[in-house]
C-alpha cells in the first residue's frame, strides 16, 4: 500500500511541476500590439469628423483646423482640390469619403486621407 502512495505523490508532484513550467511559458511570452486598434481609432474619427461636418456645413478653413487638431499627417480633397496636412507619404493609409448637403440642397464633397507610415 505505501508504494501505491508513492507512485501517486510522483505523478502529482510531476504534474504540478508540468503545469507550473506551462504557466511560467504562458507568462514570458509577450504578445505583440495588435496594430488593427489604432486603425480602428482613425477610422472612427474620420468618421466622426464627416459627421460633424456635414451637420454644420463648416468653411475650408474650420475643416482644415479640425482635421489639424487629429491628424498629423493628412489630405482632404475637397470637390478635388487637394489641401495636404503635414506630409504625404507614399505608405499605409485609410480613407473615408463623405458626400455633404447644405441647407440650400448644395453639394459638397469631402475626403480624407490618413497617412499610417510616416
Amino acid at each position: 500500500m505505501n508504494n501505491f502512495n508513492k507512485k501517486g505523490f510522483i505523478i502529482s508532484l510531476e504534474a504540478s511541476f508540468s503545469l507550473l513550467m506551462f504557466s511560467l511559458i504562458l507568462i514570458s511570452i509577450s504578445f505583440p500590439i495588435n496594430e488593427s486598434f489604432k486603425e480602428l481609432i482613425i477610422v472612427q474619427q474620420e468618421n466622426d469628423l464627416l459627421k460633424i461636418w456635414s451637420k454644420k456645413f463648416p468653411t475650408e478653413e474650420e475643416i482644415i483646423q479640425d482635421t489639424k487638431m487629429l491628424f498629423q499627417n493628412a489630405s482632404i480633397f475637397l470637390d478635388e482640390k487637394e489641401i495636404i496636412i503635414g506630409k504625404k507619404c507614399s505608405g499605409n493609409s485609410l480613407a473615408n469619403e463623405a458626400m455633404i448637403f447644405d441647407n440650400q440642397l448644395n453639394e459638397k464633397n469631402i475626403r480624407i486621407i490618413v497617412y499610417l507610415d510616416c
